[in-house]
Parts: structure tokens; C-alpha cells; sequence
């Protein structure tokens, strides 16, 4: 008998990534297979921590109109961010909702 955990490892981590997993709705395919929502993402540009899948932070996101913050990155993770990046970043959220 096959266990359903065992299916479907994340080409990164080795974690499954199959149904009843709790990785399976955000799994993103690869060559090789499949990775996991946490392996997928973004590491930091700043301290090089692996950001889960879609919650990097973005010069837009900070109101900015560049496509770099001013120390040259581009993806970074929330405690990462300057005080004034993290000031417009918590601005900009705020006028979204």
C-alpha cells in the first residue's frame, strides 16, 4: 500500500507535495516535478532567507516607481525592509483595502 504523503516530493525540500498534504493547492510544477510553495519563492535579496511563494516585497509595493529599491535589490522579505521602505509599504497596504 502507498502512503498518498509519499507522492508527488518537492524536487527542493522532499516534502510532499500531493493531495491530503496540506502543499498541494500551492504547489508549482517543475522540470523535474514539483516544488513546494515554500521552496518556490523568492530568497531575500538582503539576507538571502527563502520568502514563501508570493510574499517577497517589491519596490511597487512601496510605492516606488523604480524596479529596484535604492541599495539595488529587487525581492525582499518584510524584516528586511528600511523604516521608510517599511513606512510606504504599510501606507500603499493600507490604501488597497
Amino acid at each position: 500500500m502507498t502512503d498518498k504523503h509519499t507522492e508527488d516530493l518537492c524536487v527542493y525540500c522532499g516534502n510532499s507535495t500531493a493531495f491530503g498534504s496540506g502543499r498541494f493547492v500551492n504547489r508549482i510544477p517543475s522540470d523535474e516535478g514539483w516544488g513546494c510553495a515554500d521552496c518556490t519563492g523568492y530568497e531575500c535579496d538582503r539576507c538571502d532567507k527563502q520568502i514563501y511563494l508570493d510574499a517577497e516585497i517589491t519596490p511597487d509595493q512601496c510605492g516606488m516607481d523604480t524596479e529596484e529599491f535604492s541599495d539595488g535589490n529587487r525581492h525582499v522579505c518584510e524584516s528586511c525592509l528600511t523604516a521608510h521602505e517599511s513606512s510606504q509599504y504599510h501606507s500603499e497596504s493600507e490604501s488597497i483595502i
